[in-house]
């Protein structure tokens, strides 16, 4: 993910990268920071949740999602403006990436 574009809210960090097929993976990564076994999988469950509610989900990208301790004290709504708003400035970023590119071989 080297190549990826980072997005960092305070409820979580997305980071997305173009991939050559047309399936998109995700990765949900739950560190002990932000609580004991069961915090760590009610966050990666609301993620998870968020993320198949999207209305447009992204295709042939990997995302990684990292949640901060932050994501386990908000609400759900909370969350999922978080995660609207990575989703959007990491789609910003890769568009923007690929018109340089095409303009750059040209």
């Amino acid at each position: 993910m080297d190549n990826g574009h980072k997005v960092v809210t305070t409820a979580l960090v997305m980071i997305m990268m173009p991939t050559q097929g047309p399936a998109s993976r995700i990765g949900f990564i739950v560190s002990k920071k932000v609580g004991g076994a069961v915090t760590r999988n009610r966050v990666r469950r609301r993620l998870r949740e968020l993320f198949r509610q999207l209305p447009a989900r992204p295709v042939g990208m990997d995302i990684v999602v990292i949640a901060r301790h932050h994501a386990a004290r908000v609400d759900f709504d909370t969350l999922r403006q978080a995660m609207q708003y990575a989703m959007g400035k990491a789609s910003q970023k890769l568009q923007r990436d690929a018109a340089a590119k095409s303009a750059g071989n040209s």
